[in-house]
């Protein structure tokens, strides 16, 4: 069977859910297609070149269940849905945030859902630029968020902290009522971005 660049891709992709981004090499991807890494060279250019169609890959996954988000005719409604989609596709793969920040193109699919968000939203008579800074802060926001939950910083020093919490008493109470669900996290944000966009109307 000839080698595609859909399966270089999706080989790709493998690689990522197993083994991360900074493990992520042509060689590995190649081993995965079963061909020499010369091969791959008919399909992509290359590494920069995978991990922009990996990323776009991934983004993809959003608008397949963009439809649900299509429905709704109300501009916060849509914010809230795609960054919930977002979210979700990115952390079905590893290290996805990441990827998505640094390699992610502006693609058609991308274009045509920022075009429905803008149109919905002018019509309710937000100003444009208000709108569209605001949805790239949410979508930011989304990705900043996934990349924290994706990394794995070091474990605090429980003692030091202890101390800390003393010499910081208002953030030791928002420490202690603090959501500890991140989805809780997340959603408040969301709102919070969201209000803030309707506040420039």
């Amino acid at each position: 069977m000839s080698t595609r660049r859909d399966d270089v891709i999706e080989a790709a992709l493998a690689v990522l859910d197993a083994e991360g981004l900074d493990a992520l090499t042509v060689r590995k991807i190649a081993n995965r297609v079963g061909v020499q890494v010369g091969a791959l060279y008919w399909h992509v250019r290359n590494k920069h070149e995978v991990l922009v169609a990996l990323a776009e890959r991934i983004l993809a996954e959003v608008h397949l269940d963009q439809p649900t988000v299509e429905r709704t005719r109300d501009w916060r409604d849509h914010l809230r849905r795609t960054a919930n989609l977002l979210r979700a596709v990115m952390l079905r793969h590893r290290d996805a945030a990441r990827l998505i920040a640094g390699y992610a193109p502006l693609s058609p699919l991308t274009l045509r859902q920022a075009e429905i968000y803008l149109r919905l939203a002018t019509e309710d008579g937000l100003p444009l630029d208000v709108a569209a800074l605001g949805g790239d802060a949410l979508m930011s926001y989304v990705t900043g968020f996934v990349l924290q939950e994706q990394s794995h910083p070091p474990a605090a020093d429980a003692q030091e902290l202890a101390h800390l919490w003393r010499e910081l008493p208002t953030l030791a109470q928002w420490n202690a009522r603090k959501p500890t669900g991140k989805s809780e996290a997340f959603h408040v944000g969301v709102e919070t971005v969201i209000a803030g966009i309707e506040a420039r109307r």
